[in-house]
């Protein structure tokens, strides 16, 4: 375990670099927008526009991130996988079975690092934050971490059908950080109290400015 500790989870000190270049001057993402993160175990949550979303997460934080990722795009995209595993990524089934990737995420978490995942579980729903996965809820109630809610507005949406749009086309981009949070009183074999932290969750993304 204090081996993990000593080697965060995530994209290098280069590799943040790079994406920060990048979301500055071709997102426009606004050095203001930088936030310090808590050290120690912890969990980010926000909504979800398109694939350049962990790219402008990652570039607005002070400590290395690793993230959820659907298993289509990290199996079907074999080319990168060497940079999906490079920057720590943990593939997932999309509203499926995750047994084996949210044990994972747990032991990621457990290990002192701060881990990105995006509960609405696809990218652009149709309505926005109106559902909430309950994997989240379970990493947090597992591992006893913190939660901090983000909110991305000014970037091109993926259409499902233009993936690599929104990483060409110029965005206006903006991310914005709520204070840190505990889910209290979930047990994690009743639903209807993981439907309930879950909804806690999105309302708080839904409260932060667009």
């Amino acid at each position: 375990m204090s081996g993990e500790r000593c080697r965060p989870r995530g994209p290098n000190a280069f590799l943040r670099w790079l994406d920060r270049m990048y979301c500055r001057y071709w997102q426009r993402l606004p050095a203001t927008s930088m936030c310090v993160l808590p050290k120690g175990p912890l969990i980010l949550v926000g909504n979800h526009l398109s694939g350049v979303d962990p790219l402008l997460v990652q570039a607005a934080v002070d400590r290395p991130l690793c993230f959820l990722m659907a298993r289509e795009y990290y199996q079907g995209m074999w080319y990168a996988r060497w940079l999906f595993d490079a920057v720590g990524a943990i593939p997932v089934n999309p509203g499926g079975a995750n047994r084996h990737a949210l044990a994972e995420a747990v032991r990621v978490v457990r290990a002192g690092n701060a881990l990105c995942l995006f509960p609405e579980g696809a990218a652009n729903p149709v309505i926005p934050l109106h559902r909430i996965l309950p994997g989240a809820v379970i990493i947090a109630r597992e591992t006893g971490a913190p939660l901090i809610p983000f909110r991305i507005a000014g970037v091109w949406p993926f259409d499902h059908v233009h993936i690599w749009t929104p990483f060409i086309r110029r965005g206006r981009a903006r991310i914005h950080f709520g204070q840190p949070f505990h889910l209290d009183d979930v047990v994690l074999d009743d639903r209807a109290s993981i439907q309930q932290a879950a909804e806690c969750i999105g309302r708080k993304i839904r409260r932060l400015p667009r």
